[in-house]
């Protein structure tokens, strides 16, 4: 899939393999080679290639992390994949309330169940 952006005047382009949905999911997340250490996070988007998380701490690329993803509209219900980190922006700044540091982290799959995948984009399709 190729995706046209314009941005200011100028014309960008991403080569995707999957179509990516902005949707908030909520995510558990541990690094897989650490000890036992689940944090809480929340999705800016996803695709069946991978997900983007706003993440409260900056994580090292290459690393392997193990994900328990929502499945939107059923109840206690997820999905556990694992994937890669292949890009963390720069901090960014979220005010509401507190301000909290962000950095916005780009992670690969290397495993995930299709179909759960799919569920998370039925619900979001449902939802237009």
């Amino acid at each position: 899939m190729i995706i046209l952006h314009y941005y200011g005047g100028k014309k960008t382009m991403q080569r995707r393999l999957f179509e990516r949905i902005e949707i908030p999911l909520k995510i558990r997340y541990e690094l897989v080679k650490n000890p036992p250490n689940i944090k809480n996070a929340t999705s800016e988007d996803i695709s069946g290639g991978g997900i983007r998380l706003a993440l409260d701490e900056c994580l090292e690329i290459g690393a392997n992390v193990k994900l328990e993803i929502e499945i939107p509209g059923e109840a206690n219900k997820s999905t556990v994949a694992y994937g890669k980190v292949v890009w963390v922006s720069k901090p960014r700044q979220i005010v509401g309330g507190l301000a909290m540091t962000y950095y916005d982290t780009g992670i690969q799959f290397f495993q995930a169940d299709p179909i759960s995948i799919g569920k998370i984009f039925k619900r979001y399709f449902e939802k237009k």
